[in-house]
């Protein structure tokens, strides 16, 4: 990551041509596998493909077009041509993401449960015992966080295969949003084509897209409510440096959500002591506070 764009992902607002192509070109790449994804399963319940037809964004041979994708992922092309290829490809995006929505607002009419008979597993995470039938595994990919989640994906795959990992930059807990579709998931016995499970339109030229993706990626708020409400998840393991700001009737708005639902909470740091409210909630849920260095 270059300098520039390491600026823009701590939030500075140093935004420059490299940074927004960089961060423009993840939202087109985010795009692109989750709207493939939804088609597959749209095909695969219907039984015949369902194919998107991309204009802009098709597949070509044309050198000219071939050259200016290059150079846009380089940073290097005129602040112009970049803003008319990132307006056109928004465009198209959102084009496509309506007709996906549109069938999927059919199938999830007809959809029907496979009746998934979840088990409670128990196992161990590092010394923790951990307890869950859908673990949830939230995973702070903060600069100073994410060397250590490589080992720490590897230890709690160990014993629990089926768990659902979100990666959030940070743990800003301030407000509540509406980003929990971009923590979403399939999960077995929950229908995935009702419309909260998506994104419910693509951000445009207008909308500074570029900072709009680090938004989402950074709302620690949503991934937490997404594994909850979205995910039913019955337990999360949380690792988290806690070095962002929180609030308090926040937290106890997220504290009242998981007690209600019955999720259990282990919360995972380094050193630093979780807020006071944290610690009451893992406590009161059952789960535990664990502070182990990696």
């Amino acid at each position: 990551m270059s300098a520039s764009s390491a600026l823009a992902r701590e939030g500075t607002g140093r935004w420059d041509d490299e940074s927004i192509a960089e961060y423009s070109q993840r939202l087109f790449d985010w795009l692109t596998k989750n709207f493939e994804e939804r088609a597959k399963r749209i095909g695969d319940e219907r039984g015949a493909p369902f194919d998107l037809p991309y204009k802009y964004l098709a597949p070509t041979d044309d050198r000219k077009k071939l050259r200016m994708l290059e150079k846009f992922k380089e940073g290097s092309l005129s602040s112009r041509a970049a803003e008319e290829h990132i307006g056109e490809t928004l465009k198209e995006f959102e084009a496509v993401r309506k007709l996906i929505a549109a069938e999927e607002e059919k199938l999830a009419k007809t959809w029907k449960s496979d009746d998934a008979n979840l088990v409670v597993k128990d196992g161990k995470i590092y010394d923790q015992r951990v307890s869950a039938a859908r673990l949830g595994v939230i995973l702070d990919n903060s600069p100073s966080m994410t060397p250590y989640l490589p080992k720490l994906r590897e230890e709690i795959g160990r014993e629990f295969t089926d768990a659902h990992f979100v990666e959030v930059d940070g743990c800003r807990l301030t407000h509540l949003s509406d980003n929990q579709w971009f923590f979403t998931k399939p999960v077995s016995g929950i229908n995935p084509f009702t419309a909260d499970r998506h994104i419910p339109r693509v951000p445009q030229l207008g909308e500074t897209p570029h900072s709009t993706y680090i938004r989402w990626t950074r709302d620690a708020v949503s991934a937490l409510m997404s594994s909850v409400e979205k995910m039913h998840c019955d337990a999360l393991y949380w690792f988290c440096d806690f070095e962002d700001s929180t609030d308090d009737d926040l937290l106890r708005t997220l504290g009242r959500t998981m007690l209600a639902k019955k999720v259990t909470v282990y919360v995972h740091t380094l050193s630093r002591r979780p807020p006071e409210l944290i610690n009451e909630l893992a406590k009161r849920s059952g789960g535990e506070v664990i502070r182990k260095r990696i």
